[in-house]
């Protein structure tokens, strides 16, 4: 089945939240609204519930899955236009039947390194047994890979999102914001751009000034100035968007997003 890279939605759409894939859209389809508002298809972890107007990190990736520093997806060799990979799962961590849909193989290490591919389906394997990788049907292999090519799979980052947790460090990019309160598990629309409500950490923002994550209040965003700067850590500050109406603190103001 094929999807429209965007579609256009009325207004209310953006606040449905159901235990199946809403329309059976797949993982980042996006969805505008008349005045211009956008969001994108998203699932909330199975374990954690979702909050309107707090702000959402993709889950973590599996180091074990060729996203840490060591190489522990070997793939066998395979041909220009091969859709059909097979890795040898390393270190300590199995592979989940379908866990990378819609998701991500990037090619890591050695011949064909550089490239980024669409994963459509993988099945299961246990930890050293062979899992294949099967790719969308229109991104084939553009270079053939080696005896010795390693790669990393990532999930889509729209699968399992949770709310920015406190301290420095996040697990995953921003995502996108909920618009309605959504159950462990279920599907939703998370907004990226247009005006939105927010939750506001400790210091009021003001009208204007850019915003991004707070780390001290989980889910919420902090005005963007030089003395709050300081002491963050400048690869994890990126703004979110700008205040439009401002609220008390540990309150929601009117954010016009901005999420990329």
């Amino acid at each position: 089945m094929s999807f429209p890279n965007v579609i256009y939605g009325r207004y209310g759409q953006e606040k449905v939240a159901q235990s199946t894939a809403i329309n059976s859209f797949p993982y980042g389809q996006i969805m505008v609204l008349p005045d211009g508002r956008e969001f994108v298809h998203a699932r909330a972890q199975t374990s954690t519930a979702l909050l309107p107007g707090q702000v959402q990190v993709a889950g973590s990736s599996i180091p074990d899955h060729g996203c840490g520093t060591a190489d522990q997806l070997l793939a066998n060799s395979a041909a220009i236009g091969a859709t059909s990979i097979v890795v040898t799962a390393g270190g300590t961590t199995a592979i989940a039947a379908d866990y990378y849909v819609d998701g991500s193989m990037g090619v890591r290490d050695d011949t064909g390194e550089g490239l980024l591919y669409r994963v459509k389906a993988n099945n299961s394997t246990a930890t050293g047994s062979t899992c294949t990788v099967t790719l969308e049907p229109t991104d084939g292999l553009k270079v053939a890979l080696g005896g010795t090519t390693t790669v990393s799979l990532r999930r889509s980052p729209y699968r399992d999102v949770l709310v920015r947790a406190t301290g420095s460090a996040m697990v995953g990019p921003v995502v996108g914001v909920p618009v309605v309160a959504v159950s462990a598990g279920f599907y939703t629309w998370l907004q990226r751009r247009g005006l939105g409500q927010g939750l506001v950490a400790a210091t009021v923002v003001v009208i204007g000034q850019p915003v991004y994550a707070s780390s001290a209040v989980a889910g919420a965003v902090a005005g963007f100035n030089q003395a709050s700067t300081a002491t963050a850590v400048y690869n994890e500050v990126e703004s979110l968007g700008s205040c439009h109406a401002i609220s008390g603190s540990t309150e929601y103001a009117t954010i016009n997003w901005n999420i990329k």
